[in-house]
């Protein structure tokens, strides 16, 4: 069957069963003060374009692109991990961007953290590179930063 990807609510209960298991992954591997994820009632407000991988009737997927004034950020990236490797993240992933251009932001961003490596590989697979903290992000051990030019 196939995967759909689609606007979606973070209250949805699947969602956040998806977005709850990735807030303690964050809690259990870095120090609070290092976490940046953003809460559901955050994810809900009208600058976050916010998406679920859809099959059948259940969500196994989602993603959110936060609008910001010059730039767009990607939060909230969370594939189930028990159907990881079926190429939901990267149908996740080309909504983002398609949903970026046809905003017409010039840059995508996005921290994430050491460790997580089957990330890594997806940003750089979609030609992310590494940068300097940006926003309200500081330097510390644990994040990684990355962008991607859309022009």
């Amino acid at each position: 069957m196939a995967i759909s990807i689609e606007y979606a609510s973070p209250r949805h209960p699947d969602i956040n069963n998806l977005l709850l298991s990735s807030h303690q992954l964050m809690k259990n591997l870095y120090p609070e003060e290092t976490n940046s994820y953003l809460s559901i009632s955050e994810l809900c407000s009208s600058d976050i374009h916010f998406f679920g991988a859809r099959q059948n009737e259940k969500y196994y997927g989602c993603g959110a692109l936060k609008v910001k004034p010059d730039y767009g950020e990607l939060k909230s990236f969370f594939v189930e991990p028990n159907v990881r490797g079926n190429g939901i993240a990267t149908l996740i992933m080309k909504e983002i961007l398609l949903t970026s251009k046809e905003l017409n932001l010039k840059t995508l961003k996005l921290e994430t953290g050491i460790g997580l490596d089957s990330a890594l590989k997806l940003y750089k697979r979609f030609e992310f590179e590494f940068c300097e903290p940006y926003g309200n992000y500081f330097e510390n051990t644990y994040s990684i930063f990355m962008k991607r030019d859309l022009s």
